[in-house]
Parts: C-alpha cells; structure tokens; sequence
C-alpha cells in the first residue's frame, strides 16, 4: 500500500489527530465511561486512592490503575471531560508505535508501516482508543510486554526488555486482572527455541525473577489492602478484597454471570467484524501468509499467541468483544509482514471500498430514513424514548457521514480513473480519507448534537428547578436520595446526593430509602439574620428521585413530579410530604453520600 520512502512520522500524526481530535467535547457517556470517571473524582476530591469508590461505596469490580490515569490527567487538567479520554488516547499511540518499531526491527520499514497501518484500520483500535473503557489500557501494557519478551528472544539478548515485560504484565494485572496474557507467549517461544537449538543465552536461572517482578508490581498496590483486611481487620477491606481477588477473577472467567455467549463468539461475531482489516489480509494472500511465517518464529510465535488468547477467552461462558483487543497488534503484525511480501490484489482492492461504499451508503440511507420515513422515526423514538430533535439531530449526523464518505469514492474514481485498480498507495490513502471522515464528524459534530441525550443533565437541571420551587419558607437547604441509580446520575448531580448502595435488593433500598425519607432524628439545622436580627434554627427538606417503573411503595405517588426521561427512564421527583406514615419494608440497607464519600 504505502511504498517504503514513506515517512512513518507521517502515518503517526495522522493518528494522532484521529486519536485525539473531539477531545473535549462530550461528557462521560454510558455504560462504562461515567463510571469511570466518578470514581477517579472521588479519588480527587476525598484525597483516597488505595480503594476504587462509587458514590461513597466501594467499587468492587476492577483494580485501580486505569481510574489512577483518569484521576492524574483530573488533576492536571481539571477536565474530566479530557482526563477520562487521555490515557487510552496515550496507550493507543504507544501501543501504535510499538506496533512500528517492532515490526521494523523483525522485517523491515515497509512492513513496519504496512504493520501500523493495519492496525489503525481495523475498527476495533480506533474506537478503543477515542472511549474511556479499561480495555485499550491493559492492551498496551500486554503489547510492552509482549515487545520485551519478542525484543529478548528473537531480535538480541536483552534483560532489560525481559523484565520490563514482567513489569508491565504486574501492571496489566492491577488495570485489568487479564495482564498475565503475555506468558502464553512462552509456550510458541519455548518450542521454536528448543526444536531449533538457539535457546542458548536467552534462557537462564535469571528467567525465574520474571514472575517476582511482576509479583512485586502487584505488590505495591494489594499489600496495603491485605495489611488492612487481614492485619486490622476492615470489614471493607475484606469484603473488597474477596470480590477482586475471587470473585471478579477465577469465578467470573470459569462461572460468568453476565455477557454468556457460545465458544464461537469471537470467531463469529467479533473477529469478522472488528478485525476485519488484517482478517481480510490473511484470508486474502493466504499462501504468502504460509511463505511469510516459514522458518520466521517470531511471527509464527506472534500468529500462534493471538490463537492462544482467542481461545483463552473462548473457554469462558463470559464473552465481551473488547477483551480480544490485546491480540489484535500482533495479527496486524502478521497482516503487514504478509502484504510487504506480496502485493495487493485487485481482489482485495475491490472489497476494501465495497466494504467502506456499504457502509457509507447505509448511514447515508439510515439518516434518509429517521429524516423522512414517519414510521421509522416513531419506532426509534418509542423504543428509545427519546424525542424528534434527538432523531434530526442524529439523522443530520448520519447524512453527513454517508453522503461524506461516498464522496471519498467518488472523488478517487473521478481523479485516478487512469491509474491501476490494484494500486495500494491509492487504496491507502482513500481509506485513510474514509476513516479520517468517518472518525472526525461523530467525535466533533455528533458528540456536540448528542450529548446531551447521552447524560441526565436535563433531568438532572428539572429536578434542582422543582426543588428550587418546592422548598418551604423555613427551609433554604436540602437533601437529594436517588434510588436505582447508574452513575452518571451521581457524576452529573449539581447537589449533593445520597444512594442506597448499587447491589442492594430492591425491596431493602426501597424501604431504606423510604426510612432516610421519613428520618427527622437529626434535622439540618442552621443558624442565619433575618431582618429584626434575630436568629432562628432552618430545617433541611428531603426529596426522593425514583423511576417511574421502579413502583416505589410506601409513598404517596400522586405527589410525584415528572422530570423527564433520560437514558430511557422516566424520573419522578418525590417529596418528604408523599411518604407514608409506616412501611412494612426492610430499612437496614446502607446510605452513601455521593459528595464526601461518606456512608452511614
């Protein structure tokens, strides 16, 4: 595609401003993304940092190290908005250039650029890296370590590079659990060392402090939390440490609750689709991928590895798409070095753009169809909730998209209609083009039209305007409870708010948030001048923010007010005045407070 005079510095800048174009510009969107970001503020704000917090409740799922990154680049920059994108927008472009230099280092500067190209390509990267997700992190932790390991054994002898892998493997494991992925790299590696006979000043008794590295890496975050659930005996603290270390690790690989899916997910649905660019490569030039790895075992150890963590994650009931991602390098490795050696077939030319002429001619058609097909346009809104501007605005997005990337072809038709239809230089720069409209309109212009459908401001706003109106004239101040929460309700809140605790069984946080309604044992109390100078004591009001399909008992529903609908939920504004007398529901759930991360 690209020949080999040309700049890699080129290649790279141009993804960065992918990367980081539309940074900015859009708040923490769902499911993941404000989640994240609420537990890096918190970090911020209380000053905590050992143990991940939602709300004032610990947060027990993942370690810490990628809310570290967002809470760090918090501090900086005092956006969360640019803190929460900038550490998988960094460890995308490391694990981009990794991807270069290695494959320079093995093959050659074209495969290298061929290699980085590939991989930028292929969808799964891009959108990785512009989302606040854990998955683009750890990958590039698993990458380095993989880099070092490859680096030792088949470019020069080099400890440092052996227990730098180690290292970022004891990283990889405190970001996401699955940082160990690089050890199934030995097995390819050992065979092709011992078969061959050149394992001779790579393998030594100076290999068995590898592990201890990573094992001191882990260290330094779970030996303070282990001081605090076995030597001091937190109750927290044990109870975190049980779900992280057991539960959220060997239970959820062998006994998945959630995202079941068959043993041929990631070869069906996942692969097809978001790796479709090296896919298509190797399916494509088949017989050069078998000249290419012939007598080269770093490569075929490279091919063999992705093999092994597709399966890896195949046994499991529990299937996410993104959990493939760290593989996805080493496969554009593989995809590059093959095309390097070949050339590209009109074949594959003419898949490449019926493939991105789909595409745009779908979004093109979509955004016709919310724009002027009524049916369509009701369906969507009913299933969403959502409202006519919200659909204009998104069919606007998709108009521009499709209409926009048509063009692309239309252009490189028009203007190099003379040349070769298996020309790779041309076919690389339209699909660059492609991507560049495909990634820079939604992460500017879409994310400012859909942003505010994607977070509960709104919601939010109408609440503090209700509250605002509801206040007595003995009250100037108030407390907010929220039940069945997600957290962007809590990211976003501009008042102080309360929760229930996010595993709590609805009956008990139905009734405990009923009793925190009625609670008048320890009434706010403050003292301000009136006009006579006199003082006199102020009691703080208490409102509820419940779903309007919850079916919150105990309360008086007539007194409700609707807020809005947000994130397809419709909230309901509850006063203290609309809770009954008595309620026969459990009350002895938890009550976190959302701002000072206390609980009670």
């Amino acid at each position: 595609m690209l020949n080999s005079n040309s700049h890699a510095s080129t290649l790279f800048f141009f993804a960065c401003a992918l990367i980081f174009v539309g940074l900015g510009f859009r708040d923490a969107w769902p499911p993941d993304e404000p989640r994240f970001a609420l537990v890096a503020k918190e970090m911020v704000n209380s000053g905590q940092w050992l143990v991940p917090m939602r709300g004032g409740e610990i947060y027990p799922d993942k370690p810490p190290v990628f809310m570290w990154c967002i809470a760090f680049f918090y501090l900086i920059t005092g956006s969360l908005k640019v803190a929460m994108l900038l550490p998988n927008a960094i460890a995308s472009l490391v694990t981009l250039g990794l991807t270069y230099k290695l494959s320079l280092r093995l093959a050659s500067e074209k495969a290298a650029m061929l290699s980085m190209l590939v991989l930028l390509l292929s969808p799964q990267f891009l959108i990785q890296a512009k989302f606040a997700q854990i998955d683009a992190l750890v990958a590039c932790f698993i990458w380095i370590s993989v880099y070092g390991l490859i680096q030792h054994f088949y470019v020069h002898v080099n400890w440092r590079w052996y227990f730098a892998a180690w290292f970022f493997m004891g990283l990889g494991i405190i970001t996401k659990g699955v940082g160990f992925l690089p050890v199934l790299l030995f097995i390819p590696i050992a065979f092709f060392a011992f078969t061959s006979g050149s394992h001779r000043g790579k393998w030594s008794l100076r290999m068995l402090f590898g592990p201890l590295v990573m094992l001191s890496v882990v260290a330094m975050w779970l030996a303070p939390l282990l001081y605090l659930g076995l030597i001091k005996q937190d109750p927290q603290i044990q109870q975190y440490l049980s779900n992280i270390l057991f539960k959220q690790t060997a239970e959820r690989y062998a006994n998945a609750w959630h995202h079941i899916e068959p043993w041929y997910y990631y070869i069906v649905e996942v692969i097809p689709v978001f790796w479709i660019t090296p896919i298509a490569i190797l399916v494509s030039k088949a017989k050069s991928l078998k000249d290419a790895l012939t007598h080269n075992h770093a490569y075929s150890s490279l091919l063999i590895w992705v093999i092994l963590v597709v399966i890896f994650f195949s046994i499991s009931p529990g299937k996410r798409g993104v959990y493939v991602l760290p593989a996805l390098p080493a496969l554009s490795m593989v995809a590059g070095l093959v095309l390097a050696n070949s050339t590209v077939s009109r074949g594959l030319v003419l898949f490449a753009r019926a493939v991105t002429s789909l595409i745009s001619a779908v979004l093109l058609i979509a955004g016709l169809a919310l724009l002027f097909h009524e049916p369509t346009a009701v369906k969507l809104m009913t299933r969403f909730d959502s409202d006519s501007e919200t659909l204009v605005r998104l069919s606007i997005v998709l108009l521009v998209l499709g209409f926009a990337g048509l063009c692309t072809h239309i252009v490189y038709y028009v203007y190099n209609k003379k040349r070769n239809a298996g020309d790779g230089e041309l076919l690389a720069r339209q699909l660059l083009a492609w991507l560049f409209i495909l990634t820079v309109i939604p992460s500017t212009f879409g994310a400012w039209l859909l942003n505010d459908y994607r977070t509960p401001r709104i919601v939010l706003q109408n609440a503090e305007s209700q509250i605002s109106n509801m206040l007595t004239k003995d009250s100037t101040a108030f407390e907010v409870g929220i039940v069945s929460f997600k957290e962007q309700y809590l990211l976003y809140s501009p008042f102080e708010m309360a929760h229930f605790g996010y595993h709590t069984p609805k009956e008990v946080e139905n009734g405990t948030a009923w009793a925190w309604l009625t609670d008048t044992s320890e009434p706010f109390r403050e003292q301000t001048k009136i006009s006579d100078q006199r003082l006199r004591p102020l009691t703080r009001q208490r409102f509820l923010l419940v779903p309007s399909d919850y079916k919150f008992q105990c309360v008086d529903l007539s007194q409700a007010t609707s807020l809005g609908v947000a994130h397809r939920d419709e909230w309901l504004l509850l006063p203290d005045t609309a809770a009954n007398a008595t309620c026969d529901l459990p009350a002895n759930g938890p009550v976190f407070n959302s701002y000072d991360g206390s609980s009670d």
